[in-house]
């Protein structure tokens, strides 16, 4: 097993035979010290229409060709559901 800790950064790189897993190479930079969320939401992005039908309680987003944006809507029209073979 090989450790190398230089400049703030670790790698690590292990190999084994027989059968075993092999980790080549484990590379940990810098951390991410903190994250702030913005006031975004998914009404805030540009392609979703979320005013046509509300905001309602199981609502999904379905794509609209007619006017190339996401809607929000609880009626499904034109969807195709396969589940698969069993």
């Amino acid at each position: 097993m090989t450790i190398i800790v230089n400049n703030n950064k670790t790698l690590v790189q292990r190999v084994v035979t027989d059968q075993t897993t092999i980790v080549k190479k484990i590379k940990v930079g810098t951390p991410i010290r903190r994250v702030s969320a913005s006031g975004s939401g998914v009404s805030n992005l540009s392609d979703v229409d979320t005013t046509t039908n509300g905001l309602v309680n199981g609502s999904v987003l379905v794509y609209r060709t007619t006017t190339s944006r996401w809607t929000s809507t609880t009626d499904l029209e034109n969807q195709n559901i396969n589940g698969g073979g069993y």
